[in-house]
């Protein structure tokens, strides 16, 4: 008889060590936590709201126990039953029927237990106490010594548990847990599990040897049949014998002309299919197992460039170098077990919608559910994989060194399969922690054993989790953290960098982006405050819904938030006032110029073969485990701010892109030679500006560009120039125009048109914006049809945002944040929109300049 899955659910909760009674979950999920289930209790406040956070703080102190009730039939044809754990949320110990079966003490675990002689017929009873992360730490702490952490306290480092649940600069201090993963029961006489498809495809891409592997338990000698199904219905079979007991099996295809699964914009995403079946000596199957996967050949090109410094890093996926607009994603929900596979649809959705290829996976957070990198297969979005260690000094004492490499056996199996993922990364910010601190770290001692300095872990992830990918995983890259070049973490010449230095770090002025890209830059952004429609949803009392209120000061947890974010917009625009809807429209602003910079700074850096300056680059961050202020684009509550918009238009397959300088500034290249530009610099300056061109598809690409300069006090048309039929190379950047002189009161719009069509749109403004003084007079005209508004202007008009006052009603904007120019009629589409709609606008200088509107 086959194998059965039984999934257990139907979860009750209390305290341990009360004489409480079990008080059943509100919902009948397989999955849960104590955060979740003391909500649906009202026994909590939701720390989500006002001031809340504050009041629940008890809850990850106290030690909790979960019990379910699962009924069991004995089937005769099946000798062993294995209880698998999934995962489990974080010092646990599991009892069946109050014999103890397991203890875990790692987030990230997998267990399979053997239950054959515990289980008994009829109802079975699995309880799991769950004890203090918190204090599991801090006892781990005392007797191993401390380590240091930026993001929450030092005694995280100790404890295999998302680091994120311990407050970061953009989330909440809320420690939870559970049994976050599933739980099931199963039942068989032979059994093949852990499947694994790994592809080698030669450089030529004719032709793949597929090799296939299982781990089994056969309670007999039997079969294995495998079976290869590819996208055009090629089959490839295979059968092999089994032995008794536990055992590790393998087959190889020969696969000519193999299907290949490409990202998005490259290529189509084709599957193949592998069916693995075990089979009894008279052909019955006994059980299933069965997985799609992409075949690919990856590379992480890290090669000597011309012309510069250093070294390359880019992705090639079957032979095409593939250049990253990517994003950075942190665990969507605080609790974990509240999300969804809609929920990781969407936010994939939410990637290409913006104009991303990639998502980085933080290595804060957890390895993620089997949805998100799923649905990333099937749409073409590759993935960024961190291993679970984020800015700190970790330990490696044998212990937990053990629990680390079970982690990564653990994972890499479940994850192999995705053929999204196209890097593993040993770290989040650990070397760049370890040179802050000034510990030992010597890039050129190659020992390969470190446990004894003060960075221990650095055998981790240049000894253990690289033996672990040879083993696991050998068809994917590994680099041993992010930032990491085999120098200091801050060389932009080689590996990839996390450029800080707008925001946190000298704080430099987001103008300055052209001198601050590297061969790759993981992660920049720049903080705003929540959509405007968000607020009132976490601050119930009106009187603190403003941006100086305690609430919001709570609902900002970056260091000296509040002070940058002001340095930040004053230097740049002009604010008239405090109120939520103007501040939060000044730092959604100033969030969308500072990325919008950023990105296409990186991009022209895409130079071609031998000149790939810069390979990629993955905005911080995409999205919001909570209500706050943060760097992400889109809000907790689904909003998407300004900068989704100003970032999706920098990303877009072709598009075309304008600078301005100083002859003097343009010819620094690199930090940290000097910046001229001292305050006392009195000399009026000159100014030019470049234009260039961004193409990234596999086709060249035959182009007109319109170039027109205003002059914006009277927002009168200066000049035009159109520069006719102009050939973009496929996969690369083109200078168009360079060093032309520009006066300081111009603003520049550039129109790129393929087969009379407007393909992209740019600006550029006198900076900063708070010195440009804008028309006193003009008129800005909305038309709103069906699905889409038609903006025109008399005068040009800078980061125009339109929004909607419907309560009840979500717009999905297609465009935002728009700088909208006389004689072009910009139209922003918008699904849902209807002819006749109460749309309301936004734009810079609408608070002061008195005749606008």
């Amino acid at each position: 008889m086959a194998s059965t899955t039984q999934t257990l659910a139907g979860w009750s909760w209390r305290r341990h060590g009360s004489d409480e009674e079990w008080h059943a979950s509100a919902h009948s999920k397989p999955t849960t936590e104590i955060f979740v289930d003391l909500l649906d209790a009202n026994v909590i406040p939701d720390p989500f709201l006002d001031q809340n956070e504050r009041l629940v703080q008890w809850v990850g102190e106290t030690d909790w126990e979960y019990r379910c009730e699962f009924l069991h039939e004995p089937n005769s044809s099946h000798s062993r039953q294995d209880l698998v754990f999934q995962g489990l949320d974080t010092y646990a110990t599991v009892f069946l029927n109050e014999s103890l079966i397991l203890s875990s003490s790692n987030m990230f675990h997998r267990h399979r237990v053997d239950v054959t002689n515990v289980l008994k017929r009829g109802i079975n009873t699995l309880r799991i106490v769950f004890r203090s992360a918190l204090l599991e730490g801090r006892a781990l702490q005392e007797k191993h010594g401390k380590y240091r952490a930026f993001n929450g306290e030092g005694s995280r480092l100790h404890v295999r548990k998302a680091a994120y649940h311990y407050g970061w600069d953009w989330g909440p201090l809320l420690l939870s847990c559970g049994p976050y993963r599933e739980i099931y029961l199963e039942s068989y006489a032979s059994i093949v599990y852990d499947v694994f498809a790994n592809a080698e495809v030669a450089e030529d891409l004719q032709q793949a040897t597929l090799n296939v592997s299982w781990d089994a338990n056969f309670e007999t000698n039997g079969d294995v049949e495998v079976i290869v199904t590819s996208p055009t219905q090629r089959t490839f079979h295979s059968i092999c014998t089994i032995v008794t007991g536990n055992s590790q099996n393998s087959v190889s295809f020969k696969i000519p002309q193999p299907e290949l699964w490409y990202p998005i914009g490259h290529g189509p995403q084709a599957f193949y299919t592998v069916v693995v079946r075990a089979c009894s000596n008279a052909g019955d199957t006994l059980h299933t197992s069965t997985i799609t996967s992409g075949i690919r050949r990856v590379r992480l090109v890290q090669d000597v460039l011309v012309d510069e410094p250093g070294t390359s890093f880019f992705f090639e996926v079957n032979n095409q170098p593939i250049y990253i607009s990517g994003t950075n994603f942190i665990p969507d929900h605080s609790f974990l077990t509240a999300l969804t596979p809609n929920d990781y649809a969407a936010t994939v959705e939410s990637c290409l919608q913006g104009n991303q290829n990639m998502l980085r996976v933080w290595g804060g957070g957890i390895y993620e559910h089997d949805a998100l990198y799923a649905e990333c297969d099937r749409r073409g979005v590759l993935v960024w994989q961190d291993f679970m260690f984020a800015c700190g000094q970790y330990p490696c004492y044998p212990e937990f060194a053990e629990s680390v490499k079970k982690e990564a056996a653990d994972q890499l199996k479940r994850l192999r399969n995705y053929c999204s993922i196209v890097l593993y990364a040993g770290n989040n910010e650990d070397y760049q922690v370890i040179e802050d601190l000034g510990l030992q770290y010597d890039p050129d001692d190659h020992s390969g054993d470190w446990t004894g300095t003060d960075f221990p872990a650095r055998t981790i992830y240049e000894n253990y989790l690289p033996a672990a990918m040879n083993q696991y995983a050998p068809n994917v890259p590994y680099h041993p953290g992010s930032p990491w070049g085999g120098k200091r973490s801050d060389d932009c010449t080689v590996g990839d960098i996390h450029q800080w230095n707008v925001w946190h770090g000298s704080q430099e002025p987001y103008q300055l982006w052209d001198k601050l890209t590297g061969r790759f830059v993981s992660e920049f952004g720049m903080l705003s405050l929540p959509s405007v429609n968000s607020v009132p949803r976490f601050v119930t009392d009106p009187a603190q819904r403003h941006p100086q209120s305690e609430v919001m000061d709570l609902h900002n947890k970056a260091e000296g938030g509040e002070r940058r974010l002001a340095a930040y917009v004053l230097e740049n625009i002009r604010v008239d006032s405090m109120r939520l809807e103007s501040w939060t429209y000044a730092t959604q602003l100033i969030q969308a110029e500072c990325l919008a910079f950023a990105v296409r700074s990186c991009r022209r850096q895409w130079k071609g073969r031998g000149r790939a300056y810069c390979g990629g680059q993955i905005i911080w961050q995409l999205n919001d485990c909570w209500p706050v202020s943060s760097w992400g684009m889109i809000d907790f509550y689904g909003e998407r701010k300004l900068a989704f918009y100003s970032t999706k238009r920098e990303s877009a397959p072709i598009v075309i892109a304008i600078h301005r300088s100083t002859p003097e500034l343009k010819r620094v290249k690199f930090p940290p030679i000097p910046i001229p530009g001292a305050p006392h610099d009195l000399a009026k300056k000159s100014y030019i500006f470049d234009i260039w061109a961004v193409n990234t598809t596999l086709q060249e690409a035959d182009v007109k560009v319109v170039v027109r300069l205003f002059d914006t006090e009277t927002g009168q048309l200066r000049e035009e120039r159109i520069l006719q039929r102009q050939v973009l190379p496929s996969n690369r950047s083109t200078e168009l125009v360079e060093d032309e002189k520009v006066d300081e009161k111009t603003a520049v719009q550039a129109i790129l048109f393929a087969n009379s069509q407007i393909i992209s749109r740019a600006s550029d403004w006198p900076q900063p914006l708070k010195h440009a003084h804008l028309p006193t007079s003009y008129h800005v005209n909305l038309k709103v049809l069906d699905d889409r508004v038609e903006v025109t202007s008399t005068a040009p008009v800078k980061g125009l945002e339109l929004y909607m006052t419907n309560e009840g009603r979500r717009i999905c904007w297609e465009d935002n944040c728009a700088d909208v120019f006389p004689g072009d009629t910009y139209v922003i589409h918008a699904k849902g929109l209807v002819k006749g709609d109460d749309v309301r606008m936004r734009y810079y200088g609408m608070d002061w300049v008195p005749n606008s509107g």
